[in-house]
């Protein structure tokens, strides 16, 4: 074995913020990654695009792939060499079976460690508004497990021949103080009533359920001990659950935070170009209560190379004049988006120059995600051009006031070339907008617009569709887009879901009539209003940090 590594991760009860911090720097660095049914899924987010995913999900009595067979994965990962993050949900050692995992490493001379993670028993009532303890009401709680012996169990028993696990002792429990917080036990929660109720618990006890815990898809059920299994069965309350029994749950209702939550129930698709804003804006979204998919443009844009060839010789980069365009004065270059600037560094990179070769060159930024792309890369705006008023579509004719005269008289020579990034809000740049604003400021600049790059409308929406599969029906309840182009590939989504027609849209900044980059084969979402329910003019609400 040459340096391979197993990492035990607890993932949380579903909350992707629930999370250790090693937990979420070992599942960036590691190699391959083994998931549960009930680790977060999105926490994959936080994983390096190349690692190796394998999911060996479990649920209530169905097993995707058996216990054995896991553990002979993992010792097959580990002897390649390979940082394994074994991702379990909860904490890996409160009934998730990571004992009976960390022995089988041990048994083949893998290395492992654990990381240990916030267990379900703790976490799920506090997001439904039970506390666990409260002085003179409960000093102590108590968590068992719920779930029958499976035949797989019986015939593996998890520490020796001869050491099967005791059954749980319902009497004890039924008679026992404090708080009862019963893990995978829904599917036997009638007979799990009945018994602690003939074995001496008040059938009017309060008592909770809640199913999905800590997700966006939460959902409590609160009664009596001797209602709750038929009030759970009405609501139609499935696996995974938490079954609360104690005194505490009376105060659920009065303390259930979580679900008051603004965006509690709602999923969010956060589209931006960069995969460090997307995750940036779908954590925003969570942490206003919402089930947030983020969605990066970068993996999915196709970069022209024409046009970025175009670009880089018009501007005389690699001749002996360095940025000095093909009339010999110097080039200015206008950038929109990320994705434009990322486009012209790949190019540059593959021909062996780096930001000292632009030190002829003038560049503008128009919109914070250019800006936040060049300042990345060490390369300051020379100018950062205005950006269009918080509720009105973007017009680039906007640009050619007479501050804007100013900026393009001292920053365009005469006769130089000037290239700008075709994209939202600066789409009239190189048709209408030059011939009224360029010769008014006496600057004969040349001005050319290209389009840097499109997007994969296939890939994009194949990963959408694996996105949106663990909802029936694929539903999408918001749309917030970092910028008009990230809009144009977020109707993708909108086209997948069931309610398009119906879901509302949010726009960081501003849209104008033309979405350009967007889809090769669709048609671009055209008069787009910002901050507003697309079809019913409803406010919504914006977080400030992305004003």
């Amino acid at each position: 074995m040459d340096g391979g590594k197993v990492y035990l991760v607890g993932a949380g009860p579903g909350d992707a913020g629930l999370m250790t911090l090693r937990g979420r720097r070992l599942l960036a660095e590691a190699d391959a990654i083994v998931i549960d049914r009930l680790a977060p899924a999105r926490l994959l987010r936080y994983a390096r695009e190349d690692a190796e995913v394998y999911h060996v999900g479990k649920a209530a009595g169905r097993h995707l792939v058996p216990q054995r067979e896991v553990e002979a994965l993992l010792i097959r990962l580990a002897r390649r060499g390979l940082t394994v993050v074994r991702l379990k949900g909860g904490d890996p050692f409160v009934f998730g079976r990571g004992g009976e995992e960390i022995v089988a490493l041990s048994r083949a001379g893998v290395p492992w460690e654990v990381v240990p993670g916030i267990t379900s028993a703790v976490a799920v009532p506090a997001y439904a508004g039970i506390p666990l303890t409260y002085r003179g009401v409960a000093s102590a709680f108590t968590v068992v497990t719920g779930h029958r012996c499976t035949c797989e169990e019986a015939q593996n028993p998890p520490v020796a021949a001869g050491e099967a696990p005791a059954p749980v002792d319902w009497s004890r429990l039924a008679k026992a103080g404090g708080t009862l917080v019963i893990l995978m036990g829904v599917t036997q929660l009638p007979a799990i009533t009945e018994q602690l109720i003939a074995f001496g618990r008040s059938p009017d006890t309060p008592a909770a359920v809640i199913q999905w815990g800590t997700r966006a898809t939460q959902r409590t059920v609160r009664a009596r001990l001797g209602e709750l299994a038929e009030r759970a069965r009405a609501a139609g309350i499935g696996s995974p659950a938490v079954i609360v029994v104690g005194a505490l749950c009376a105060l659920s209702e009065a303390l259930a935070w979580y679900e008051r939550l603004p965006l509690f129930g709602r999923r969010v698709v956060a589209v931006a170009e960069t995969r460090e804003r997307a995750l940036a804006m779908a954590e925003a979204a969570e942490a206003l209560g919402a089930e947030a998919v983020d969605l990066s443009l970068l993996p999915y844009a196709r970069f022209d190379r024409s046009a970025v060839d175009r670009l880089l010789k018009g501007s005389g980069l690699g001749a002996s004049a360095p940025g000095r365009g093909e009339a010999g004065r110097r080039a200015l270059w206008v950038f929109r988006t990320a994705l434009g600037v990322e486009a012209v560094w790949r190019a540059l990179e593959a021909r062996g120059l780096d930001a000292r070769a632009l030190s002829g060159i003038r560049i503008a930024a128009a919109g914070p995600g250019a800006e936040a792309a060049l300042l990345r890369r060490g390369i300051r705006p020379d100018a950062l051009l205005p950006e269009q008023e918080e509720d009105a579509p973007f017009d680039g004719r906007a640009l050619f006031d007479r501050s804007a005269r100013r900026f393009w008289a001292a920053m365009a020579e005469p006769g130089a070339p000037v290239f700008v990034e075709a994209g939202s809000g600066l789409a009239a740049f190189g048709q209408k907008a030059p011939e009224r604003g360029m010769e008014g400021a006496s600057c004969g600049a040349s001005f050319e617009r290209l389009s840097l790059w499109t997007v994969d409308e296939a890939r994009l929406r194949a990963r959408l569709e694996r996105l949106l599969s663990d909802a029936v029906p694929p539903r999408i309840d918001l749309l917030w887009a970092e910028s008009p182009a990230a809009l144009a590939v977020g109707k993708a989504a909108l086209d997948i879901a069931s309610n398009a027609q119906a879901a509302p849209f949010v726009v960081i900044g501003g849209c104008a009539e033309d979405l350009s980059p967007s889809l090769e084969a669709g048609a671009p979402l055209s008069g787009a209003p910002t901050a507003e329910r697309a079809g019913a003019g409803e406010p919504v609400e914006v977080p400030r940090r992305w004003r």
